[in-house]
Formats: structure tokens, sequence, C-alpha cells
């Protein structure tokens, strides 16, 4: 590895530690610090410890992004680093959208019955689309499409690879 990819990295996580910083203070570097969530009737306690992952992830993602085009996937180190980067962001997502998919099965269960005094039969209702498929759906296209840029990048890289070596 070159001296000015130490850089890049070492420069990179100081940047995720500095934002850190600024977004959660000193309880962002604190083990035991959760966040808790309400919504409607779920409570979510969340370690901040995932919030600094995600966060970390998106921005070693946005850095070696951009250095990759800027260079156009002639850099090997870069590259990797922004596989990985990809490979752990979809992950990341993997774990949003499971817990989208549990919103889902909260909300979805919920039923309104007619009073008893109703004699005839009503219509079936059907449910609209919530915005927590909604957000299911792009949750997973974005999925997919990170899917098809690591097989691209991995594409690229080995070919460059095979060039210069």
């Amino acid at each position: 590895m070159k001296r000015k990819e130490i850089y890049w990295l070492i420069g990179t996580i100081a940047f995720v530690l500095i934002m850190n910083f600024v977004l959660f203070g000193t309880d962002g570097f604190q083990s035991d610090t959760t966040l808790d969530l309400n919504i409607h009737d779920t409570y979510f306690v969340i370690a901040n410890v995932h919030f600094v992952f995600l966060f970390a992830v998106l921005i070693f993602f946005g850095v070696y992004l951009f250095r990759t085009f800027k260079r156009s996937f002639e850099n090997l180190t870069a590259n990797l680093i922004l596989m990985i980067s990809t490979l752990l962001l979809i992950l990341v997502l993997i774990g949003i959208h499971s817990l989208v998919d549990a919103l889902i099965l909260q909300t979805s269960t919920w039923t309104i019955d007619p009073p008893l005094s109703a004699g005839a039969p009503h219509p079936e209702i059907e449910p609209k689309e919530s915005d927590f498929e909604i957000l299911a759906n792009a949750l997973f296209l974005i999925q997919i499409v990170l899917l098809i840029f690591l097989t691209f990048c991995g594409f690229k890289t080995g070919r460059t690879y095979k060039q210069n070596g």
C-alpha cells in the first residue's frame, strides 16, 4: 500500500471520528449509550454504535466512490476499499430492511370491525400500500443497484489489474 493511500485512509477515519463527535457528542464514543425511537406503539432502543457504523460506512462509501471514479478504477487499494464499503452498506441496508419489515407486519394486522348492529355485509376494502411498504421496496431496489455496482467494480478492478500486472 502506498503512503498516499495510508494518508487517505487515516484522513477518512479521522473525518468519521470528528463527524461522530459533532453529531453524537461524547455519547458516540461510549458503547453503552442508546437512542430511543417511538414509532406508533412500538418502542425501539438502538445502540449508538449502530448509527456510528452506518455513518462510517456511508462516509467511506462516498469518499472512495469519488476517488475511484476520479482515477477511473486505476487505484487498486481504493477500489478494494470501495468494494468493501459497498458490501458493508448492503449489509447495513439488509438490517434496516428487516426493521421496516417488522414495522410492516405490526401495522398490517390492524383491523376495523363493523359495529354489531350492521346487518348487511360490507364490501372488501383493499388496503393501500403503506409508506413502510414503499420504503421496503425502495431499500430492496437500492440493494439490487448496489449489488450490480459491486459487480461492475469487481469487473473494472480485475480488468485494470490484469492490464497493469
